[in-house]
């Protein structure tokens, strides 16, 4: 995309139109006039910019061509310009695509428009996070927050934060995940956005909770969460009440963990079917370690009812879950197959975490019936998902896995060789 000076532009559009400088006189711009805004040798003002617009437009009219340009279009220098055009584009999110913004990157690069270079930094940025490519998100994004640093700009880089620790914590690089949504919620309390804040204070629970450092989730959701009571963050508080039930269940608190589910459940129906869907699940986790399997069942087949209508990027957790009960029941085929339903829609999620749990639940099910070529078979799978997506987590759960199945089948060297891998994961 090229821009040009307003006197090349009045050149050229004379040119395209096949008009002299005569045919654009008129009242107030005499043809000398014109000769000396083309030349250069007089700046182009708004006004002369509007009357020169109006006149090309009477003359696109008289052949029936649309002329879109406005007012200022022959007023503007070439970096005015580039702004107008990327300010333009960006307008629309909808519509824009990698190609169109990598575009608009080289543009403001050229023109030093570093504003507008950090919000297309951003809006490339989510673009890849709803593509659920992280790592190209986390370059984006991260170039959007350098330069909103390099501005000045507090008041955008919470949200830049929060979504920088989104990337860290779907690769399941939860530490990471820490460091940028406590950034986010200094920023966010900074510049006083409640929202980002309630934002990345629940995904750091999340993340600490992943990192199994129960004390610090709870700390998080007590002070920063649970003691605000306004009804606007109301979803960020019955998510949290539910993290809380869930730490309760870890650590073996079952009273309080049904407690809070039952007490939530009474809060979120018919208001919140989102909560309501992985609230159900919750309690199912509750009941399978009570070893109640027919109340546990009745609540995961609620939980995935829901998420099958309104959050189907949950579900791979949900069928995993049915498919531990009726392992539990002692129905294994139906078992296996909810399990290798979860893996193929956790694979094409790309929700590696949940992936490597649903591996491991399955091959409990295929090592009860001594199906040793399938668990090699899957393990073989996983780590060439995990490979091909550049993911170390799981890997030294899959080298044991094949090390034991090789062992088992007498092929000492290969155990052995697989067990000497293993160590770099240790």
């Amino acid at each position: 995309m090229e821009f040009y000076n307003p006197s090349d532009k009045i050149k050229q559009m004379r040119k395209k139109f096949r008009v002299n400088q005569a045919e654009l006189e008129g009242i107030n711009m005499t043809r000398a006039f014109i000769s000396m805004m083309e030349s250069g040798k007089r700046s182009v003002s708004k006004a002369s910019s509007k009357r020169l617009v109006e006149r090309f437009k009477e003359i696109a009219d008289r052949i029936s061509v649309k002329l879109d340009i406005d007012d200022e279009y022959f007023y503007r220098q070439p970096e005015e310009d580039a702004r107008y055009y990327c300010q333009n584009e960006l307008k629309d999110e909808e519509k824009l695509n990698h190609k169109k913004l990598e575009e608009l990157i080289e543009i403001e690069k050229r023109f030093n428009l570093d504003d507008l270079l950090a919000d297309t930094y951003k809006i490339n940025g989510r673009i890849y996070l709803n593509e659920k490519d992280y790592s190209k998100a986390f370059i984006d994004l991260n170039n959007a927050l350098g330069k909103y640093k390099e501005l000045r700009m507090y008041k955008q880089q919470p949200q830049v934060y929060n979504s920088l620790g989104y990337c860290k914590i779907m690769r399941s690089d939860y530490e990471e995940a820490v460091f940028f949504y406590s950034q986010g919620s200094c920023y966010a309390m900074e510049v006083d956005d409640q929202l980002a804040y309630f934002k990345a204070n629940h995904s750091l629970a999340v993340a600490y909770g992943h990192m199994k450092e129960y004390d610090k989730c709870l700390k998080i959701i007590e002070e920063n969460i649970l003691v605000n009571k306004d009804k606007a963050y109301e979803v960020y508080i019955n998510n949290a009440k539910l993290m809380r039930g869930n730490v309760f269940l870890e650590t073996g608190k079952l009273d309080e963990a049904i407690k809070e589910y039952l007490e939530l459940v009474d809060i979120v129906r018919n208001k919140d079917e989102v909560v309501l869907g992985l609230l159900y699940q919750s309690i199912a986790d509750y009941y399978y370690e009570v070893e109640d399997y027919k109340n546990s069942l009745h609540y995961i087949s609620e939980a995935q009812r829901i998420k099958i209508k309104i959050n189907k990027e949950a579900l791979p957790s949900t069928l995993g879950g049915k498919g531990k009960i009726l392992f539990k029941q002692g129905i294994y085929d139906e078992s296996i197959m909810l399990f290798e339903l979860a893996i193929d829609m956790a694979e094409e999620y790309k929700n590696f975490h949940t992936l490597v749990e649903l591996y491991r639940e399955l091959v409990k099910v295929l090592e009860y019936k001594n199906d040793y070529n399938t668990i090699k078979e899957k393990m073989n799978r996983l780590r060439m998902t995990l490979e091909d997506n550049g993911k170390q987590d799981g890997q030294g759960y899959v080298i044991y896995k094949l090390a034991q199945v090789a062992a088992i089948e007498g092929e000492r060297n290969e155990s052995l060789e697989l067990l000497n891998k293993l160590e770099e994961f240790v």
